[in-house]
Order: C-alpha cells, then sequence, then structure tokens
C-alpha cells in the first residue's frame, strides 16, 4: 500500500472509510469474517479486505462462523488460502472486522470473539444493521457491502489489481442480482472492476459450478411443492416452497438457488424459500419488490436484510414457520 496521511484514530460509533482505514492501519492482528452460509458479496469483502492488508505487513486472516458448513462459493474465492476453520481463528484479535453482517447472531460461533477483541469495525449495508460492533461503517444506499469495502481499500492504497478486482465483482454481480439493481453506482464499479482485471465470464461459471445430475429431480421435486397464495401479504401474494433437512444435507449449494425461480412466478407479490437446515431449525430466504419491505418482516422473525431481499432463521415445524410468515407479512 502506498502511504497515506495521518488520520485521526476514530472513537466508537459511525466512522467513513478514512477512520476504517486508521483503524486497520494501527491493528497488529486482523480478524476478518463474514456471516454464516457466506454468500459472495460477505466472502469476497472478507477475502479482498484481508489480502489488502497481508500485502501490506498486517497479520490478517479470514473465517466464517459455524456450525453450518462453508459454502462452495468460498473456496472459488479464496485463491491463496487465507481463509482458515473456526477453530484456527484467532481467540481474541487486536481488531475483528465484520462483513457483510448485520447482527451479532450472524457471526455464528464466532460472535464470542466480539467480547474478546480489542476493537471492531463492522462494514455493511443492511437496513436493518444493528450497531453491534464498536465501530461500524454502514451505508443501507450500497448495492453491496463490497462497495464499501473499495472505498476503504481506497483510503488504504491497495492497488486495484485482477485479484482484488475478482472478488470484489463476485459481491458485487451477485447482490445486485446480476445489476438488475444498484444503480449507476453497481455499473461504475463493475466497469472500473472490469477494466482492473475481472473476468465476469470466467468467474461467473466458477461461482455457478456444475450441478450433480441428482439435482434435477430433487429439484422437481422442491418446486412441485411449491404453493402460491394470492391473498397473503395484503394481497401482494406469496409464492412458497420447503426444502427438507434431507435434501438440504444432500445438495446444500444447490439449494440457495431455487428462491429466484420461485421469484420470478411472484410477479409484484413475495417469493419464500424454507430450508431445513436441520431437523426443526429452518432458514427462511425471502425476495420482492420491496413492497412490503421484506427488512421489516424479516427484523419480525428475528433476521434481517433489504427490504427486497431477506431472510430470517427459526426453529419449528414448516407449518409454523409459514404461519408467523402470513402473520409479519400482513399489513
Amino acid at each position: 500500500m502506498n502511504a497515506a496521511p495521518a488520520y485521526p484514530l476514530p472513537g466508537p460509533g459511525p466512522v467513513d472509510p478514512a477512520g476504517a482505514a486508521a483503524l486497520l492501519r494501527q491493528a497488529r492482528d486482523v480478524l476478518v469474517v463474514g456471516h454464516v452460509r457466506p454468500d459472495a458479496d460477505a466472502a469476497g469483502s472478507a477475502i479482498a479486505l484481508a489480502t489488502a492488508l497481508r500485502r501490506a505487513g498486517t497479520e490478517a486472516i479470514v473465517a466464517f462462523g459455524g456450525p453450518d458448513p462453508v459454502p462452495g462459493t468460498v473456496g472459488v474465492l479464496d485463491r491463496d488460502g487465507i481463509v482458515v476453520p473456526t477453530a484456527e481463528a484467532p481467540a481474541a484479535p487486536d481488531l475483528l472486522v465484520c462483513c457483510d453482517i448485520s447482527a451479532a447472531p450472524r457471526l455464528g460461533d464466532l460472535a464470542g470473539r466480539l467480547d474478546r477483541a480489542g476493537a471492531s469495525l463492522a462494514i455493511d449495508h443492511h437496513a436493518s444493521f444493528t450497531g453491534f460492533a464498536t465501530h461500524h461503517l454502514v451505508d443501507p444506499g450500497a448495492p453491496a457491502t463490497v462497495l464499501l469495502v473499495r472505498g476503504v481499500l481506497d483510503e488504504l492504497g491497495a492497488r486495484l489489481d485482477p485479484v482484488l478486482a475478482r472478488l470484489l465483482f463476485a459481491g458485487l454481480y451477485t447482490d445486485t442480482g446480476g445489476f438488475r439493481w444498484g444503480g449507476a453506482d453497481a455499473l461504475r464499479l463493475g466497469a472500473e472492476l472490469v477494466d482492473a482485471g475481472a473476468e465476469p465470464r470466467t468467474l461467473l461459471r466458477e461461482l455457478s459450478g456444475t450441478r450433480p445430475f441428482a439435482w434435477l429431480a430433487a429439484q422437481a421435486d422442491v418446486l412441485a411443492g411449491a404453493r402460491s397464495e394470492p391473498a397473503a401479504a395484503g394481497g401482494a401474494g406469496l409464492v412458497w416452497a420447503a426444502v427438507d433437512a434431507a435434501t438440504t444435507a444432500r445438495f446444500r449449494d444447490e439449494t440457495v438457488t431455487l428462491v429466484g425461480q420461485l421469484l420470478a412466478t411472484a410477479g409484484d407479490g413475495v417469493a419464500a424459500l424454507l430450508t431445513e437446515t436441520d431437523p426443526g431449525a429452518w432458514s427462511v430466504s425471502l425476495r420482492g419488490t420491496g413492497t412490503p419491505d421484506l427488512s421489516r418482516v424479516a427484523t419480525t422473525l428475528g433476521g434481517g436484510g433489504h427490504p427486497a431481499a431477506a431472510g430470517f432463521e427459526r426453529p419449528g415445524t414448516r407449518d409454523e414457520i409459514l404461519a408467523a410468515l402470513r402473520a409479519a407479512l400482513s399489513p
């Protein structure tokens, strides 16, 4: 990284990208984490930031909390092997950086590091952010956390090369639904990342991966069980499907793609994918148009997210989860 003018170390609370960079510069060792079951925005943000810190000589590693297995997305992005298992993450890092995390429970079994770290910095773009870290760089208007990380990297003087561009592009593309939303800021950053060496065609093929042949039948079974409830969500409608624990265990990385297929049939309504992660434990992904505000709905049920994309986790039976969701969607 290039030398940068001194920036006073910020006190607890909100920080701008320069303040975040000041925290990172003074840290002796940094643990960078993303939310449980990280998507490309969480993983790309965390790995890009740790990569830049390592290049500058700071001890930095990445970990993602359990107990769920880390998705294959992380392996695709972690070419340099800087992601470590939870058990190998420092118990009391000088600085804990939380990328794309709106609330402490989203750290999973790494949540205990919050109290033991010297300081914590959250970099996030969720409207449901709860202010759990000592310092936070949060912009609910940002289309993806990688956009905020790009600003921090710029303040650190990190040169944008093909490695960093690839990581940031992965998060930007996926969190904007392939640039379907995010506006001009997302498109400008996308162009910058391609100019810096990101190769969308190769990267997106790697992220999509290959699917086992047996997934065709499993997917058909899940979608055959989908239901439409036109009267739900104040008349906007609800389309939902459920994935049982056995199917999740066999096809964990594949099941996440189904919510997009449900959304394609939901019109102006809400799509919900109920995934049983363990018997009696559910993870629910919500997608819509922003009306109703799915961030509000998910927060009511213990989760969070954005107006058009959110989620929550909850124990119970499938019917109990659906009843709670229908009640939260009611005007």
